[in-house]
């Protein structure tokens, strides 16, 4: 029984667990091509739009399914669901704020280069949205598996 036992060593079980859990949330390869593929089609956005009526709401529909098909793979995966309302955890809020001022500044950006007739750089600036978006959502993961692993958890 787990009153039984020592608190020194109930502590230490406790750490082994959530180091335990902590590891099985890596981010397999997979995931990161379809964070990828997800963020690019929310940056394809304001371009697509421009040229197909409709096009830029299938393009966010399409990454909106990507993106929670990928986190029910993961789940699935690792055995660990840390859903999509990762805003909980402390480490999380940091990137999930750093992400969402990729998404205001990139789809600005882009649809202003768009608007001025250069529609070269504002698919450079989709790209390096992308990119970026892919960084913050992997690093917001990460930040979760550090919480997860010193018991940081969900607040």
């Amino acid at each position: 029984m787990a009153g039984d036992m020592d608190p020194v060593a109930d502590l230490e079980l406790l750490r082994t667990q959530r180091v335990q859990l902590a590891s099985r949330l890596r981010t397999p390869w997979w995931y990161v091509a379809a964070t990828f593929v997800a963020w690019g089609l929310a940056f394809a956005m304001p371009i697509a739009s421009h040229y197909l009526v409709g096009a830029g709401a299938w393009c966010a529909l399409l990454a909106i399914v990507v993106l929670y098909v990928a986190q029910y793979a993961l789940a699935r995966a690792s055995g660990v669901d840390v859903g999509t309302r990762t805003w909980q955890y402390p480490s999380g809020r940091v990137w999930t704020i750093a992400l969402v001022i990729v998404i205001v500044a990139g789809t600005g950006m882009e649809a202003f280069l768009f608007d001025h007739g250069s529609l070269v750089a504002a698919i450079w600036v989709a790209v390096i949205a992308t990119l970026a978006g892919t960084a913050c959502w992997i690093g917001h993961l990460r930040g979760i598996r550090r919480d997860v692993e010193t018991g940081r958890g969900v607040r």
